[in-house]
């Protein structure tokens, strides 16, 4: 009963903070410059990861503050976005969908997010030219090249293209894990993996006690050492693994497929 009353509570104060979020980027986005609206995304995502009852822990902070250039990592909870976000401000790549949603889409569009259209090939030049302009002006731009969500305990193979304006451009890549924890102990509370629901995902997570989402920031990794996108990916694939202690592990045909169905089943 106890974690039950705890995840609506936390549910209360998730809407609450949502709706906050919504009216300052409606209201006070359009008005300033994107260094206030680097410190109020920090902030309010701070606040989104203790409202759901989560502990933010910085196993190592980014090497400076408002990194420029282009930020790759693991993927295993919806949460990943806003505990990054609430260590250091990125512009994150989604899938176009997302942009359709209701009040969601509104807010992280308002937020910065750069869209790309999956499976469209003929779309990806425009995803690589928007890429550079972002950094140009002097943003991180924050992908996730394993596609999909795991439960944490792997690591998918990256997939490359949206390394290739890392090359064409020569951009700093920042290798970066986000893990979870329960008492100190690993978790899969956290993880938004296969087909489970959004909404069963926000009631294990919200309903738990002693949880912690620990951040780290690896050492940059300088795009003009590498000549092709794939060697580029390899180097940050091997990096954020040996930071998080995971294996690479290539989906058998049936986890593939199951992955695939997660995946469309979500765009939906």
């Amino acid at each position: 009963m106890l974690s039950y009353l705890r995840a609506f509570f936390r549910l209360i104060l998730f809407a609450v903070l949502v709706v906050i979020g919504l009216l300052v980027t409606l209201l006070f986005f359009p008005l300033i410059g994107w260094q206030s609206k680097r410190r109020i995304i920090k902030y309010w995502s701070s606040l989104l990861i203790r409202a759901l009852g989560v502990r933010l822990v910085v196993d190592c902070a980014p090497p400076a503050q408002n990194l420029r250039g282009l930020m790759v990592s693991n993927h295993s909870s919806w949460i990943d976005i806003f505990a990054t976000n609430a260590v250091q401000a990125v512009r994150f790549i989604s899938k176009s969908e997302i942009r359709d949603w209701p009040v969601l889409g509104r807010l992280v569009t308002m937020a910065g997010t750069l869209y790309v259209e999956r499976g469209n090939r003929n779309k990806i030049n425009e995803t690589n030219e928007s890429i550079r302009d972002a950094v140009a002006a002097g943003d991180l731009v924050g992908f996730y090249p394993e596609g999909t969500t795991t439960d944490g305990t792997y690591l998918l193979p990256f997939k490359t293209n949206l390394f290739q304006p890392a090359v064409d451009y020569q951009m700093m890549v920042y290798p970066v894990t986000v893990s979870y924890r329960q008492r100190g102990e690993p978790t899969r509370l956290a993880s938004y993996e296969g087909n489970t629901s959004f909404g069963e995902s926000f009631l294990s997570l919200t309903r738990a006690a002693g949880l912690e989402v620990h951040v780290a920031f690896g050492d940059p990794i300088d795009s003009r050492m590498y000549g092709h996108r794939a060697a580029l990916a390899s180097v940050a694939q091997n990096a954020i693994a040996q930071m998080a202690g995971l294996d690479v592990k290539v989906p058998s045909e049936e986890q593939a497929a199951l992955l695939q169905s997660a995946k469309m089943g979500r765009a939906l």
